[in-house]
């Protein structure tokens, strides 16, 4: 796995499941770079971190996945998981 790959899955596995839940609600919603779509939300229902991971990667790449993901955790009022994903190389 890619370094940013085990970043967002670290990010995803610290948040508790009430705020899994609101991450993929938001997800659904973050407005994205051309080019790009939004993950449909039946697709992200009952993902894991793990699988969500797997899909954020599966869509975006990496570097844009991580990005999305600091995005999203920012607007959920968490700028330290944030930017501790940011800082990844």
């Amino acid at each position: 796995m890619g370094k940013k790959r085990d970043a967002i899955l670290e990010a995803l596995e610290n948040l508790t499941p009430e705020e899994l839940k609101k991450f993929k609600l938001k997800l659904g919603a973050a407005p994205l770079r051309e080019g790009f779509r939004n993950i449909p939300r039946g697709a992200l229902g009952q993902l894991d971190a793990m699988d969500l991971t797997d899909k954020l990667v599966t869509f975006y790449c990496e570097d844009y996945g991580a990005e999305l993901t600091a995005v999203v955790l920012r607007d959920m009022g968490m700028q330290e998981e944030a930017a501790r994903l940011q800082r990844v190389e």
